[in-house]
């Protein structure tokens, strides 16, 4: 597994390929659905980093793909997941990340509400629901989609 692709060119992803049994991409998005590899790639991928943020709660940064509340928030999650369950060539996907970020900001300044749990690791419980709805049907919903 190589470098988890942000930025690239078609170039680029063909010469990882030669090295690589995975390609890993940061996707920050909606839905897996424009994840396409270049002609003559063909390789499992994974997703290294997505997540969505609301501001309804927790600290004041959303995140790279805002939503407008928990609830939205949960549902992007099984949006997203249920999209790469469809996709043929990805075998996972990551959140980035556990817990929120501190409100004062990491050591680069980002200050992301991202977390499964606030900074006081108290769960989001509508994106736990969420995890909770994607996770345990997961592999019925690959095999019948």
């Amino acid at each position: 597994m190589g470098c988890r692709f942000s930025g690239y060119t078609p170039d680029l992803v063909t010469i990882g390929a030669e090295y690589c049994d995975v390609i890993s991409y940061n996707r920050y998005a909606f839905t897996t659905d424009s994840v396409i590899l270049p002609e003559g790639v063909d390789k499992p991928v994974m997703i290294g980093e997505f997540h969505f943020g609301a501001l309804d709660r927790g600290i004041f940064h959303c995140s790279q793909v805002e939503v407008e509340t928990q609830e939205k928030r949960g549902e992007a999650y099984v949006r997203y997941v249920e999209s790469a369950l469809r996709h043929p060539q990805i075998i996972g996907v990551h959140w980035h990340q556990y817990s929120d970020q501190a409100t004062t900001g990491r050591f680069d300044g980002e200050d992301f509400q991202v977390g499964f749990t606030d900074v006081c690791d108290t769960p989001y419980p509508e994106t736990v629901a969420a995890l909770r709805k994607v996770g345990y049907g997961m592999y019925d919903y690959r095999k019948n989609n």
